[in-house]
């Protein structure tokens, strides 16, 4: 699924008690797998109250009296009682007599099998908010057993919900959500636990409501309670409702509803040819997904997550209809694949989120990699190897879900930036058709199931004919990239021809890679790429040209995991550039400044820089740092020079020296470059002044 969110209350916890770390305070709570919920939800919008009796049926795997669910700590349990078996009470037992000094009272006597339980709402314990329930009894392992829970609240903030400054529930006059996430019904094993659902939702009369059913008929509408059936085991609990403009539109054999507030319609067109190009894809390539033919765009408030998704449903908050276009259509094409990556193959534990995640990262960049090439494909490939590289080794793909917090940059990075290039390392490793029946299979197998990586990993060998191990071993269990470096000589044939001979090697032991050698050299003949295997530290290569060999370059186009002294400045500015996203503006220019003592001379940290200080506007100390871009000697990529004339004609216009922008703009005019539409830039720039109070000036990608 599309957000892991792991319950945060209870890190709040320890650093408030200045007590060990949390992962090593965990207790180890009895397993069982929740099968089936039968819920009946009263919404009230005015009072932002919800009201719930569920029906929770679960088996335990082993002998347990007891078991714990999570439960948003808004709400407050009411009572909790066995519906599946009755409750004999045992015999009274006789009054007693006079108590006899020294001598204990005779107990109340107590229902056997009643249930009695403890609730903690302030989340204190290892999982968070949560419910203790004792059985009364004890139950056998494969015993089913049906709980009802009656509970209500208010739901308003983001207190008592896993994050604690996002909404993942919320109950308002105009609009509401309850995300699966939010834990806002008795909650099991996050992310890895699929059951059925029965959900009827009544709230007043004006109402629009949305949810996921797999039935032949659909939801259902009854004088104001909404009826929702998932009767294939998922991740449940997804609804919404507000006063919605609604689309029903129609992208490659997909039914496309979108809701959305009034004014923000006008992106809808864009985003569902967006979301259903994909979505027929990813059905083309890998399967179809569970979620049928009707897939549900739901805008709710800025308080919550940019985007969350569900089976068959995605949720989107009201600022991507009115932000960067470009990046939302990204993250939507990232979003349709958790319909494949962790919706319909579902994950056995958190600590598997890569192949959700991950693999959906994976499948939204091959989109955008097949329909690019020459500079723009490298471009793209540099731009995810820096950002696999940026929190590189902090945590490995396995251990990230347990050791970070999914909302922190470090986590994003490693599993959205390193994970689809791992899937991408996979790729080159075992060849592409080798790949694509390692996706395809994952999602025959798997499908309605749940699985791990160590599946993964099983599947893949036997697909590709060896033993995977050593990969999963470096590339997804641990951390550290390798650095390669090329000796070699040019020999001159008889014939006037040349041969570069030589060694690339790297500083690991043991490591099996295809590795891309380029030979640059002169004359009309162009460039050759010869591929070697390092089946250990090293491998030799071999290349003839016509033309005298200019330079080696290993793996030109950025298809490895791998860093090198250009790549370490890369990772360190690519941290500030994620500062600069997120408005930390200080920070920022640390990290700036930091891959400036490394590299000098190094044009594209200038020119971010410069981007940092015209955000700011700071604009004298931009148009220097544009400059220092345009005079480092080493302008790479190519693209900067038309760029950063471009933005420093706007420093100028924002100064009012439009002599000055417009010789800028000119320059930018005059360079070959169109990256990125510049040339439109130019002209528009040249016809009207850059004005800081309406554009605004954002990190690079």
């Amino acid at each position: 699924m599309q957000r892991f969110i792991r319950c945060l209350s209870a890190i709040a916890a320890a650093m408030v008690l200045g007590s060990v770390p949390v992962l090593a305070q965990s207790v180890k709570h009895t397993p069982f797998d929740v099968t089936s919920y039968k819920m009946t939800v009263s919404l009230e919008p005015n009072s932002r109250h919800l009201a719930a009796t569920v029906d929770v049926g679960f088996t335990p795997l082993d002998n347990t009296r007891s078991v714990v669910f999570e439960l948003n700590g808004s709400l407050k349990v009411e009572s909790i009682t066995r519906v599946d078996a009755p409750v004999v009470v045992a015999e009274p037992t006789p009054r007693p007599k006079r108590p006899v000094k020294g001598q204990a009272p005779t107990p109340t006597p107590v229902p056997v099998g009643a249930i009695t339980f403890v609730q903690d709402q302030a989340g204190v314990s290892d999982l968070g908010p949560s419910v203790r329930i004792d059985l009364g009894q004890e139950i056998a392992s494969g015993t089913p057993v049906t709980l009802r829970f009656k509970y209500a609240g208010v739901l308003d903030t983001p207190a008592g919900g896993p994050l604690l400054n996002k909404r993942l529930a919320f109950i308002g006059d105009k609009l509401g959500y309850l995300m699966y996430a939010a834990r806002w019904f008795p909650f099991h094993d996050y992310a890895a636990d699929p059951a059925t659902a029965d959900i009827s939702v009544s709230l007043p009369a004006g109402y629009q409501v949305v949810g996921y059913d797999d039935t032949a008929t659909g939801s259902t509408n009854a004088n104001g309670t909404f009826h929702f059936v998932q009767s294939r085991p998922g991740l449940v609990g997804n609804i919404a409702y507000g006063k919605y403009v609604v689309r029903d539109l129609k992208y490659g054999g997909t039914n496309i509803k979108f809701l959305t507030q009034p004014g923000h319609d006008d992106r809808v067109e864009p985003y569902a040819e967006t979301i259903g190009n994909a979505l027929a894809a990813y059905a083309k390539r890998f399967g179809q997904a569970s979620f049928g033919n009707n897939y549900t765009v739901v805008e709710i408030d800025d308080e919550s997550l940019d985007f969350y998704s569900a089976i068959g449903m995605l949720f989107v908050a009201g600022r991507n209809f009115e932000g960067d276009r470009e990046t939302a259509l990204d993250r939507l094409q990232r979003e349709a694949a958790f319909q494949w990556w962790g919706l319909t193959v579902g994950l056995k534990s958190f600590d598997d989120a890569w192949l959700s995640q991950g693999l959906a990262e994976y499948s939204a960049y091959s989109l955008r990699e097949a329909k690019l090439d020459g500079p723009k494909l490298e471009e793209l490939h540099r731009q995810q190897l820096e950002k696999a590289l940026t929190f590189e080794p902090t945590a490995s793909l396995l251990r990230a879900p347990a050791a970070l917090d999914d909302q922190s940059s470090a986590y994003k990075y490693i599993m959205y930036g390193k994970g689809p290039l791992v899937f991408r390392l996979l790729r080159e490793t075992v060849g592409k058709d080798k790949f694509e029946k390692i996706l395809r299979d994952f999602l025959a197998q798997y499908r309605g199931k749940r699985a791990s990586i160590y599946d993964f990993e099983t599947l893949a060998s036997k697909d590709a004919g060896e033993n995977l191990r050593y990969f999963f071993a470096r590339w997804v269990e641990g951390t550290g990239v390798p650095e390669f470096e090329a000796d070699y000589q040019i020999l001159r044939t008889r014939g006037g021809k040349f041969i570069t001979r030589g060694t690339v090697k790297q500083n690991y032991d043991n490591l099996r890679l295809p590795v891309d050698i380029e030979l640059q050299s002169e004359g009309s003949s162009g460039d050759k790429i010869q591929t070697v295997e390092v089946e250990d530290a090293s491998a030799d290569f071999n290349i003839q040209s016509d033309g005298k060999p200019l330079k080696v370059v290993i793996d030109p186009h950025f298809k490895l995991l791998r860093i090198s002294p250009d790549l370490r400045v890369s990772a360190i500015a690519r941290r500030g550039i994620e500062q600069f996203k997120e408005g930390n503006y200080a920070e920022a220019q640390t990290q700036f400044e930091a891959a400036l003592k490394l590299d000098r001379s190094n044009a594209w940290v200038y020119y971010n820089l410069g981007l940092l200080y015209l955000e700011q506007r700071n604009y004298d100390v931009a148009i220097d740092n544009f400059k220092a871009a345009l005079a480092s000697g080493n302008i790479d990529p190519s693209w900067l020079t038309v760029w950063a004339n471009i933005k420093m004609g706007n420093a100028y216009d924002a100064k009012g020296d439009r002599t000055r922008a417009v010789a800028a703009y000119k320059r930018a005019e005059s360079d070959p470059s169109n990256y990125d539409n510049a040339q439109d830039s130019v002209k528009l720039y040249l016809g009207t002044p850059y004005d800081p109070r309406t554009q605004k000036n954002t990190a690079t990608k």
